[in-house]
C-alpha cells in the first residue's frame, strides 16, 4: 500500500486500514510539528491524538484528496493554537523542546547541533520564540525539511518561507545573543571555528 491508495480507500470506502497507513506514516512528523507548537511532548501527543481522530472523521467527506499531510497539518496546526489559546498561557515551568523531541526518535532534531557546545541551551531559547518562527526552524533545521517541503506543508510560497525563516534566524540571534552575550556575535556567525550557526 502506497499514500495515494490508502487516501484512495478513505474516501471512497471509508476502511480504516488505509487510515493506520497514513498514520503509521505521518504520525511521527505530526510530533515534530506538534511540539514545536506545545512544547512538551504530552501535549503534543494528546493534539496528534484528537488531530488524527478528527481527520479520520473528516476525510471521509473529500472528494479527493491528492497529498494527506498538507490537509493534515491545517487540523494539526489549528488543534494545536487552539490548545494554546485555552492555556492563556505557556507553563512557564514546561521541559524545553530539546528533551522533548529526545522521546520521539534517537536520531532527533538534537543531531542537527551534536558537535556544538550548548545544544539545550539553543533549543530552549528555540523554544521560547514565538509560534510562527518555532514552527520553521523546527521544519527546516530539525526535521531537515527543503524550502518546497516547507512551502507544501504550510501552504504558502517559497519565496514567504524564505523570507520567514530570515526572520526566525533574526529573532533566534537576536535572543541567543541576550543569552550568551559573550562572543556570541561571533559564534553565529561563524567564529573561530564556525560553530554554532543557525
Amino acid at each position: 500500500m502506497d499514500e495515494t491508495s490508502a487516501i484512495r480507500l478513505c474516501i471512497r470506502h471509508r476502511d480504516p486500514a488505509g487510515f493506520e497507513f497514513l498514520v503509521k506514516k505521518f504520525r511521527k512528523e505530526a510530533l515534530y510539528h506538534a511540539v514545536s507548537f506545545l512544547g512538551n511532548y504530552e501535549d503534543a501527543s494528546d493534539a496528534c491524538q484528537d488531530s488524527f481522530c478528527k481527520a479520520f472523521v473528516s476525510i471521509t467527506s473529500l472528494k479527493k484528496l491528492d497529498r494527506f499531510y498538507p490537509w493534515f497539518y491545517v487540523i494539526l496546526k489549528n488543534n494545536c493554537l487552539n490548545m494554546i489559546r485555552k492555556k492563556a498561557r505557556f507553563d512557564e515551568g514546561r521541559e524545553n523542546i530539546y528533551n522533548s523531541v529526545t522521546q520521539i526518535s534517537d536520531s532527533g532534531p538534537e543531531k542537527v547541533l551534536e558537535q556544538q557546545e550548548g545544544t539545550g541551551k539553543i533549543w530552549h531559547i528555540i523554544n521560547s520564540l514565538k509560534t510562527e518562527h518555532r514552527e520553521i526552524l523546527v521544519m527546516k533545521y530539525a526535521m531537515k525539511n527543503n524550502y518546497e517541503r516547507i512551502a507544501v506543508t504550510l501552504g504558502i510560497p517559497r519565496g514567504t518561507v524564505m523570507s520567514r525563516l530570515y526572520y526566525a534566524r533574526k529573532a533566534f540571534k537576536d535572543k541567543y545573543m541576550e543569552a550568551v552575550p559573550n562572543n556570541a556575535s561571533g559564534e553565529l556567525n561563524g567564529g573561530k571555528n564556525g560553530e554554532k550557526k543557525l
